[in-house]
């Protein structure tokens, strides 16, 4: 009974995950997990485990389906093997949650840790988890961006840390004596995510009020819709030039294009300047300040970067960044030699990773002051430290710009939930992020974690049916620059993960050392 019970829990936060999720659903995710300890206390530590393990089993199994149809589409694995492969996956995230179990043998039962230490526990499991995909299995709760407000102080764990914290209340609801007992502890939890909900009402008004006068922004971003891996260079570059020039005729500011794939041609580096060749020109019908992603190369490079460039409004090169945290075999090798791999499997790329943040300042059309962009590639939005570099750098940033390519996962979920994992972002550091992606969603979410535009997801798909470019324009609101006014999360809230970490490291070895002592005392 109590495995079965587990397994509740992780779909109960799969079902919450956008999009289309159900947000209130994450907040019973954890009651059953709760509980099933409570009922496994007695049990030793393999039961625990598999027991906790089930409980996340669901959250890849459910949430996650689109693994399998990625691994089945673009890698042209054979049905089975593709869902072996989510089946993997969805296994070793659930390690966590089995090892959350273990540690869970070590709750007090009685005082303040009684409630802290399950919420401690998992945040000291899951910070150091090696994921390929940093991720939240709270990832729903961006659709309710009040309950995300709690990351400007600690990060997305001190959002996570409530909704454990409401499943332990429930779960201690279910098992206790008596019925005064019973709606007590309900009432703690139901009081949870009402206070959480009304605290960041009040603070997301507060950020508007204060935001009333803040300098706006227009951006243009273009959105082509280009099937993966088409040859057809004008095509890209006709859906590139017409949308930016409409965003343009629209007031855009600043154009923001995809990442490197969505315009066609290399760039040696160092690239300085627009392109001579009308065919291949950035700025062909537009004159705004433009940020794109292309592959960059030295002149005698083996290898590529994955570069994003801020061009002027008159065609100079005012910044430029290599991606730094490349996606293992999808543009790197890591381990084995590339070449190998390359002639073995020619689908694999390898490029080379840059080596730190960017800070681009560019000059909005019409205007005459500058702002100051902090670029993101691809996945990098979703990784916590990598984006705190970007912020931190000197003289601070007051936007992030996201460059990307999603169309390897089709319309799917992936899209939406690669989104949503990057509102946390604005949240922990108080500024915008806009997003150009390729087939969708074109996005703007705003300094509250709120998404205030965005298009839809398309599905490109070489010989299927011609889809049109789009373009979003959207004002954007430059609420503060990063140095000046840095967050709580900013200055140290970052640390909170880390403190978890030490507390159950702490308790594990103290744990392990009383066993020891134990043994030796047993022996003859």
């Amino acid at each position: 009974m109590p495995l079965c019970v587990a397994g509740l829990g992780g779909v109960a936060l799969a079902i919450g995950a956008p999009p289309n999720g159900l947000p209130l659903a994450i907040w019973l995710g954890f009651a059953p997990l709760c509980w099933s300890m409570h009922a496994l206390r007695e049990r030793r530590w393999p039961r625990r485990f598999l027991a906790g393990w089930l409980g996340g089993l669901g959250i890849g199994l459910v949430g996650f389906p689109w693994i399998g149809e990625m691994l089945e589409r673009f890698a042209g694995l054979p049905a089975p093997v593709a869902w072996l492969g989510l089946a993997l996956f969805s296994a070793w995230t659930a390690l966590p949650f089995g090892l959350w179990a273990v540690a869970m043998r070590a709750a007090p039962t009685r005082g303040a840790m009684a409630w802290l230490w399950p919420a401690i526990a998992w945040i000291g499991v899951s910070t150091p988890w090696p994921a390929l995909f940093p991720y939240t299995p709270m990832i729903g709760i961006a659709d309710v961006p009040a309950w995300m407000q709690a990351a400007e102080l600690g990060g997305v764990p001190l959002v996570e840390a409530q909704i454990v914290l409401c499943g332990v209340a429930l779960a201690r609801a279910m098992v206790a004596s008596n019925l005064r007992a019973r709606v007590g502890l309900a009432a703690i939890a139901l009081s949870i995510p009402i206070v959480s909900y009304g605290l960041g009402q009040w603070r997301i008004a507060t950020l508007d009020a204060a935001a009333a006068g803040a300098r706006v922004v227009r951006f243009g971003i273009v959105q082509p819709n280009t099937a993966l891996m088409a040859a057809d260079p004008p095509d890209k570059m006709a859906r590139l030039w017409v949308m930016s020039r409409r965003a343009q005729d629209d007031g855009a500011q600043v154009i923001v294009w995809p990442e490197a794939g969505a315009f066609p041609f290399r760039t040696t580096r160092p690239f300085r300047h627009d392109f001579d060749e009308s065919y291949r020109r950035v700025q062909r019908l537009h004159d705004a300040p433009t940020i794109f992603g292309a592959a960059s190369i030295e002149p005698d490079g083996r290898y590529e970067y994955n570069t994003v460039y801020a061009m002027a409004g008159d065609g100079t090169i005012a910044g430029a960044f290599d991606k730094v945290i490349l996606v293992p075999f999808g543009e790197y090798v890591p381990v084995l030699d590339p070449d190998w791999v390359l002639g073995l499997v020619p689908a694999v790329s390898h490029n080379n990773a840059g080596d730190d943040p960017a800070r681009f300042e560019l000059v909005p059309r019409g205007d005459d002051v500058p702002i100051h962009l902090g670029p993101v590639v691809c996945y990098e939005d979703i990784f916590v430290e990598f984006a705190r570099e970007v912020a931190a750098q000197p003289g601070g940033i007051e936007v992030f710009v996201n460059v990307t390519i999603d169309t390897w996962f089709g319309d799917t979920a992936e899209p939406w939930e690669h989104l949503a994992l990057a509102q946390f972002r604005s949240v922990e550091h108080r500024i915008p992020m806009v997003r150009s992606v390729a087939a969708g969603p074109a996005s703007v979410v705003d300094h509250a974690g709120r998404l205030v535009a965005a298009l839809p997801v398309r599905d490109p798909r070489r010989g299927g049916p011609v889809i049109e470019p789009e373009f979003l324009v959207a004002d954007v609101a430059l609420v503060r620059d990063t140095a000046s006014a840095p967050t709580v999360f900013a200055r140290g809230g970052w640390l909170l993960r880390w403190f978890a970490v030490g507390g159950l490291a702490f308790v594990a070895g103290a744990a392990a050392l009383a066993g020891l002592r134990r043994r030796r005392g047993a022996a003859p």
